[in-house]
C-alpha cells in the first residue's frame, strides 16, 4: 500500500483550475522529487495533500487522496492527526518565536503529551536526530531566532520529528541556504529516512540536488503530470522534451562528459489560458501540428515511466 496516494486529482482557486487530474503514487521510505517551472501547481499540489489548502478562500477540490489507506477528505480525518502523520519542511525556516525547548515540544503538547521526562526526552532524542543537540543543547531556553539559517531549518526538521511522522513534505527546503549547508540538510534526510523509516515528497528547482535525493522525479507543466519516473530511467529519447531540457542543464561531475545544452525559446504560457493542444507545444523543439491541435494522453514507456507525449513510445 503507498503512504500517499492521489488519483485524478484537481483544484480550483474559484473559475481557475490550477491541478488538472493528478495522479501519484509515493511508496514507503521513497523520496519522490517534484519538479517544474516556477507556477506549474508543485506547492499547492503538495499543499492539497496535507489540506493545507481548505485555509484559501474559493478552493474547490475534486479527486481521491488517501494516507495509508485513509481519505484525508472524510469527515472523521482529524487535522490535527493528519498534520502529526504528515510533516512540513519550508523553503524558509520558520521556528516559532519562542525558545528551541518550546518549538520541539509545542507538537507533542497539542498532542497531549504533558510528562516532563518524556518531554525532556523527546526534545533530545529529535534534535540528536536532526543534528542539531550538541551545538543547541546548552541554551535550550533561548529563542530559536537567534540561530543560524542553517540550525533554523534543522530545528524545524527536528520539530517535525518529535511528533513521529511518517512522511515529510519539503517545500524547495534548502534552497535558501548556503551551498556546504545544502549538502549538510540533504545528508540529514537520507540518514533520517533510513533511521526513522521515512518518505519525503520534495520540491525542488536545482536537478543536481534532486539527481542527488530523489528515487523518483513527477515532472509538472501547467498544472499537469508531464512524466513520471525513476530518475535512473531519465536517460535516452523516450522521455518527455520539457524533461529533457531540464536535464541538459544539470552539471555533469566529470570534465570527459559532455552534453548539449537544449534551449527553449519563448515564454511559458499563462496557465490561465494554456494552449488547446499539448501544455508544452509552443516551446517544444519536437512539436509537430498535432502537438498543437490534441492533447497526448500519459503512455507507460517502462517501468513505473509514464509520459504524456504523443511520440513516447510505448514499453
Amino acid at each position: 500500500m503507498p503512504v500517499i496516494s492521489a488519483k485524478d486529482l484537481n483544484l480550483w482557486y474559484g473559475d481557475f483550475k490550477a491541478l488538472k487530474n493528478i495522479s501519484l503514487d509515493v511508496g514507503e521510505r521513497e523520496i519522490t522529487a517534484l519538479i517544474g517551472p516556477s507556477g506549474c501547481g508543485k506547492s499547492t499540489f503538495l499543499k492539497t495533500l496535507n489540506r493545507m489548502n481548505d485555509l484559501v478562500p474559493g478552493v474547490r477540490i475534486e479527486g481521491d487522496v488517501r494516507l495509508k489507506g485513509q481519505d484525508i477528505f472524510a469527515r472523521d480525518m482529524e487535522l490535527t492527526d493528519l498534520r502529526r502523520r504528515v510533516g512540513m519542511v519550508f523553503q524558509k525556516a520558520n521556528p516559532f518565536p519562542m525558545s528551541i525547548y518550546d518549538n520541539i515540544t509545542y507538537g507533542p503538547k497539542l498532542h497531549g503529551v504533558r510528562n516532563k521526562a518524556e518531554l525532556d526526552e523527546l526534545v533530545e532524542s529529535s534534535l540528536r536526530g536532526a543534528a542539531l543537540w550538541d551545538e543547541v543543547k546548552d541554551r535550550l531556553k533561548k529563542s530559536a531566532l537567534g540561530l543560524s539559517g542553517g540550525q533554523q531549518q534543522r530545528l524545524c526538521i527536528a520539530r517535525a520529528l518529535a511528533v513521529n511522522p511518517k512522511l515529510i513534505f519539503c517545500d524547495e527546503s534548502v534552497s535558501a541556504l548556503d551551498v556546504s549547508v545544502q549538502a549538510q540538510i540533504l545528508n540529514l534526510f537520507q540518514s533520517l529516512k533510513e533511521q526513522f523509516h521515512l518518505t519525503y515528497v520534495f520540491i525542488g528547482h536545482d536537478l543536481a540536488v534532486v539527481r542527488y535525493i530523489s528515487d523518483r522525479v513527477m515532472v509538472m507543466y501547467l498544472g499537469k503530470v508531464m512524466e513520471i519516473a525513476p530518475y535512473s530511467e531519465l536517460t535516452g529519447d523516450n522521455i518527455h522534451p520539457y524533461t529533457r531540457a531540464l536535464l541538459s542543464a544539470v552539471p555533469e561531475p566529470s570534465i570527459t562528459l559532455h552534453k548539449e545544452r537544449i534551449l527553449l525559446e519563448g515564454d511559458i504560457p499563462s496557465a490561465v489560458d494554456p494552449p488547446a493542444g499539448c501544455r508544452f507545444c509552443q516551446r517544444c523543439f519536437m512539436a509537430k501540428p498535432i502537438c498543437f491541435e490534441q492533447e497526448p494522453d500519459m503512455k507507460t514507456v517502462g517501468p513505473d515511466h509514464c509520459v504524456r507525449c504523443h511520440f513516447a513510445k510505448e514499453g
